[in-house]
């Protein structure tokens, strides 16, 4: 039998995946890739989960998206490997383990260190977003965007929000530090 403290990390994760499909629908519809919520909880994942359990946390919701269940903002199921979403996707799992490592680093972060942390993992969710959005319009759909198009499109209309989450989220899970789980 599991003991009692086994199964928390795994219940955290499955919480984690099914808050993080809840921010996929809280979005605004752009084109190629909408705004979502989504990378909120990706941020407080990986700060209360720690490295492995918050990275844990969002390969369940990418797998769950993969499986065909309507959990992303778009498409669900083998064919959003040729979405344009894909490339943030994938670098969820990344962004809340760089998450979990760095928010990891002290007991007791600041605010300031938390919207560091936050920021970097949402940086790191828009330039492997931007080159995965690169490779399907272009290379798959021959869509021709030029760099400023992509970069425009992928990343720098993103900017804001990703700030205002970054910040909601460290100021968040600055109260939420009591009940994160042990690095």
């Amino acid at each position: 039998m599991a003991r009692p403290d086994g199964v928390r990390p795994w219940v955290l994760a499955a919480l984690f995946a099914a808050l993080t499909a809840v921010g996929a629908q809280i979005r605004i519809p752009m084109a190629p890739v909408p705004i979502t919520f989504q990378t909120f909880f990706v941020y407080l994942a990986g700060g209360l989960l720690g490295t492995r359990w918050g990275a844990v946390s969002q390969v369940f919701y990418v797998g769950l998206g993969l499986a065909g269940l309507p959990v992303l903002a778009g498409e669900s199921g083998p064919g959003l490997f040729l979405s344009p979403t894909i490339g943030y996707l994938l670098a969820f799992p990344l962004a809340a383990g760089l998450t979990g490592a760095l928010a990891g680093r002290k007991p007791d972060p600041s605010v300031g260190f938390l919207i560091f942390t936050y920021f970097s993992a949402a940086l790191l969710i828009l330039i492997v977003g931007t080159i995965g959005l690169f490779c399907i319009q272009n290379l798959y759909l021959h869509a021709g965007l030029n760099a400023g198009a992509l970069l425009l499109s992928g990343l720098v209309l993103f900017l804001p929000g990703e700030i205002l989450k970054v910040v909601l989220a460290a100021l968040l899970s600055r109260k939420l530090r009591p009940f994160r789980l042990n690095p």
